[in-house]
């Protein structure tokens, strides 16, 4: 459940800083087990959050993780993360990093690629490979995952066959269709367009173990831009299931659908002018050192955003342009924020569901530090 304004009014922390619901990332891992297919692995993309308290909340609640870098696996190993509940996700690796893996005993690796399989071969020998692939790309996402990664089906099976010629185990297929994905159904279209794929693996006596969905589940910020909830993304996937030439087990990675909600934002104003463009209000946090995706000049999240406290309340709205503190021009957050009209320097706002691609994204410019995180009981 959310946090209320009066839990909030109760930290008395200079602001900015981020409030961490321990007990809602909780819920949205046991909804992400209950709604996907039967034995399916949530491994956490940890990209899109990176902070210890997510991280050893989710390894206590038994979730794997899907991992990047030799640099995220040692967040990994600091909270002794068994090596089982890791999966080295990314097409292309360095060397160094698959040979750090493989010492801890990570045994599962991605790959779209010869070049790649060589690599796994010769420095994770006997290990178990997984395909990414292209499939349907109607998802309509809107960060598209295709461009870098991946490759055609028929290439798959091609791909698949020869991790076997070189000693690894062909252990499955991948798909991403593409982060903050609107169509509901474009994980069980990903799903249904392996079958040819493995029907041409078993006569090769390849049988696959596992088909990774990837992650792109999408979250919703603003109830003026609605997306699909995790429940009707499953049922197409469990439906979508049932038309495979024989069963397997799954892997799912969610990052923002698991995170988003997860964190909210309290930041102060700090200034505030009247200029030909409008009216902005100046705060502690911007989007280089707190909120990167909001960034209007290229970004599309528009988070939630309210009046926390008021020195003078007031029932009559207006709208806002709200930047960071930074000197850059592209500080800016968002262009057209409707509060009230007595909004003044010292007044707290409360941004909502800024737990997905923060953290990871910010950056000291100008020198304004990462805000302090707070994890807060309710």
């Amino acid at each position: 459940m959310p946090f209320t304004h009066s839990q909030l009014k109760t930290i008395r922390k200079k602001t900015p800083f981020f409030v961490f619901n321990k007990q809602q990332l909780l819920d949205n891992l046991k909804k992400y087990q209950e709604c996907m297919p039967k034995q399916t692995e949530i491994c956490y993309a940890m990209k899109s959050n990176s902070e210890k308290m997510v991280l050893n909340t989710l390894n206590k609640a038994g979730a794997s993780f899907e991992v990047a870098s030799k640099y995220e696996l040692a967040m990994l190993k600091d909270i002794k993360v068994p090596a089982a509940h890791i999966i080295y996700g990314t097409a292309i690796k360095p060397e160094g990093h698959i040979k750090e893996f493989t010492k801890y005993g990570v045994d599962r690796f991605a790959f779209d690629s010869d070049e790649e399989l060589l690599k796994i071969a010769k420095w994770a020998p006997k290990s178990k490979v997984y395909v990414r692939a292209h499939v349907n790309d109607k998802a309509r996402s809107v960060f598209n995952m295709s461009e870098k990664f991946g490759t055609s089906l028929n290439n798959a099976v091609v791909l698949l066959i020869k991790a076997k010629e070189l000693g690894l185990v062909p252990y499955g297929i991948s798909f991403n269709v593409g982060s903050q994905a609107r169509n509901v159904e474009a994980w069980g279209r990903g799903v249904a367009d392996l079958a040819e794929a493995m029907n041409k693996l078993l006569k090769h006596h390849i049988k696959i173990q596992i088909i990774n969905l990837g992650g792109g589940f999408p979250h919703t910020y603003s109830k003026k831009d609605i997306f699909p909830t995790i429940e009707p993304i499953c049922k197409h996937i469990c439906k979508a299931t049932k038309t495979l030439p024989y069963e397997v087990t799954y892997i799912a990675e969610p990052g923002r659908g698991l995170v988003a909600d997860t964190f909210v934002l309290v930041t102060s104003v700090i200034g505030k002018n009247k200029r030909s463009n409008g009216n902005w209000v100046y705060l502690d946090a911007g989007v280089y050192n707190a909120l990167l995706e909001s960034i209007t000049c290229q970004g599309t999240t528009r988070y939630d955003i309210e009046a926390l406290s008021l020195k003078k309340p007031s029932d009559t709205h207006e709208y806002f342009i709200l930047t960071g503190p930074t000197g850059d021009n592209i500080d800016v957050i968002n262009q057209m924020v409707l509060l009230p009209n007595t909004i003044q320097t010292g007044d707290s706002l409360l941004f909502h569901d800024v737990g997905a691609y923060t953290f990871t994204l910010i950056t000291p410019f100008n020198g304004f530090p990462k805000p302090k995180i707070i994890e807060c009981e309710i």
